[in-house]
């Protein structure tokens, strides 16, 4: 089982595009699972969703910018508004839920996207406990899965939370001693940010010990580092790819 991870900037940029790589990119890698960020469009989600041919999609009204597409049946789904917002964003911040047949046990997978300045550390501390709380009340015999962008390197009081309050294990950190930039500056889009910030790891596939599904973690890297031949970079983030045996 293989699940991506990728905040995929809005319509920013030369976005159609960025999508064709994008599309590439889900035909190479071939997810099972695919978690995506900055997605407002509902249009262009449909068209998301058919143009990668996956089955099955989550995708909240609220204005999350938050998807999930899966090849296994969605059985449930729920959206989290959270409490908690930054006091420099005009917009809320959300979670999103599904329940998936996978096999058979049913497994929760969670998208999220926290707030994002550099100095707002404490918002997404409070925010990483609202999306536990969230996942809380969502799971019962699941297995779990967590991915998202975070806007935090590992370390950080929110991810730390996520650690050892959450009981959550970093697929990356797992298999990996680099630090594994998704916010990597050698990425124009990101060097072109209206806020200069620095290289780091901030997008994460999280996932809870099991004795089932989850229970190997055979590889995890990082994706849609490379530009096409003209240039073009999937988004301003690099993916994260896991696959469970």
């Amino acid at each position: 089982m293989k699940i991506l991870t990728l905040n995929a900037w809005q319509e920013r940029g030369p976005w159609q595009e960025r999508w064709e790589v994008i599309f590439q990119g889900l035909e190479d890698y071939d997810p099972d699972i695919v978690c995506f960020q900055e997605v407002f469009n509902p249009d262009w989600a449909e068209e998301i969703k058919k143009r990668a041919g996956f089955p099955s999609m989550v995708f909240s009204p609220e204005p999350s910018g938050l998807m999930i597409l899966s090849h296994f049946p969605v059985l449930e789904n729920k959206c989290l508004t959270m409490k908690t917002q930054s006091p420099t964003e005009a917009y809320q911040r959300y979670a999103l839920f599904a329940e998936i047949k996978a096999g058979d046990a049913p497994l929760a997978v969670f998208n999220t996207h926290l707030s994002w300045r550099l100095d707002e550390g404490r918002v997404r501390e409070k925010q990483a406990g609202e999306f536990l709380d969230f996942i809380d009340d969502n799971t019962g015999r699941h297995e779990i899965l967590a991915a998202g962008d975070f806007n935090a390197p590992p370390g950080t009081p929110e991810l730390e939370k996520m650690r050892t309050q959450g009981n959550f294990q970093d697929a990356y950190s797992l298999l990996h001693e680099d630090e594994g930039c998704t916010w990597n500056n050698e990425n124009p889009y990101a060097r072109q940010s209206s806020v200069r910030m620095p290289d780091r790891r901030i997008d994460y596939v999280l996932f809870r010990n099991s004795s089932n599904l989850l229970s190997h973690l055979s590889s995890t890297e990082r994706v849609f580092t490379e530009p096409d031949k003209s240039g073009v970079y999937a988004s301003d983030h690099y993916g994260l790819l896991a696959a469970f045996e």
